[in-house]
């Protein structure tokens, strides 16, 4: 097996596609979770030099057509560039439609852009438990610029907060009161705004809405643009890379931004391996690290039989 991950993560580095691909597969995939952590601790210290962009916004606001316009035109300036498109998945399968590799995928392979969806598996936050690792992969394999596509996203799933380096939020015109709903959440972790469709009417109400509330808000030294995109008419697109590349720039000077995000990967490692030995445990198991049949006869409530196997599952040594 460290074979096989030390040829996979040689691969990686070298930028071969089906390494990239078989490494992404194997995190995602939870029956090969120990290969899967072998290749990202093989190639974690080469990691750290990718630009790694958010975008995310409520369903149907054209995220998907904003990433295609923007990473063919980042490679059209030089840059090398990978996509991971998160979708929703199905709460009775796990399985996901993976529309956006059907909508994007064969233009951006022209283009030869890397793409790949990963399915949420049901995680809520807008990610799923394996767009860190691939991320990583992907950083490793030598991209410059990483997209990060959340699930249609609402004012809670704000898992990209910690680790995107900057975060585009889109809207659109016609969501009216939506706008308000979400300013909670998704509005303050946006370090760009961008407002799509600007074609359509509202589009200028809209973009004043959202000006309007950041001259409300405190604002740190990076002051946040707002930027209007007509994809019809694929305008708006060089100020929408301006905007992105100067918050990169801004936030690699920032190495509390590093640090935090550090703290939320190790704590998304953390709860993998949790959530891993809790789904191991069986019936026949819980009842060898605990008198199950006892607890029942003496009905013991849950949290406290749930507090005792947790401190012999996730702490042995205690």
């Amino acid at each position: 097996m460290m074979k096989k991950a030390d040829d996979i993560a040689n691969g990686i580095r070298a930028g071969d596609l089906r390494s990239i691909s078989r490494a992404i597969t194997l995190v995602e995939d939870l029956n090969s979770l120990t290969i899967g952590r072998e290749i990202i601790k093989n190639i974690y210290a080469g990691t750290g030099k990718a630009g790694i962009v958010g975008i995310t916004g409520p369903p149907g606001v054209g995220k998907s057509t904003i990433i295609g316009n923007l990473s063919s035109k980042l490679k059209a300036k030089g840059k090398k560039v990978a996509i991971i498109a998160v979708d929703a998945s199905s709460p009775f399968t796990n399985g996901s439609f993976l529309g956006n590799r059907i909508r994007m995928q064969g233009n951006l392979y022209r283009d030869g852009i890397y793409m790949r969806s990963l399915s949420s598996r049901g995680s809520s936050g807008g990610l799923s438990r394996s767009t860190w690792d691939a991320v990583r992969i992907l950083d490793a394999a030598g991209f410059d610029r990483i997209i990060v596509e959340t699930v249609g996203a609402g004012q809670a799933d704000l898992d990209i907060l910690g680790m995107a380096h900057t975060i585009a939020v889109v809207l659109a015109p016609g969501l009216g009161d939506g706008i308000q709903a979400i300013k909670a959440g998704l509005m303050e972790i946006a370090n760009v705004f961008i407002i799509n469709k600007m074609d359509r009417d509202g589009a200028f109400i809209a973009m004043k809405d959202i000006e309007d509330s950041l001259a409300l808000t405190p604002q740190n030294e990076w002051k946040i643009p707002v930027i209007g995109l007509d994809s019809m008419k694929m305008e708006g697109y060089d100020d929408l890379i301006a905007a992105l590349e100067a918050h990169l720039s801004f936030a690699a000077k920032d190495k509390g931004n590093e640090k935090s995000r550090f703290f939320h990967e190790v704590k998304a490692a953390l709860l993998m391996e949790a959530e891993s030995r809790i789904n191991s445990l069986t019936v026949s198991s819980m009842s060898g690290i605990t008198d199950l049949d006892r607890k029942i006869r003496d009905k013991v409530n849950p949290y406290t039989v749930a507090e005792e196997i947790s401190r012999s599952v996730l702490d042995p040594s205690s």
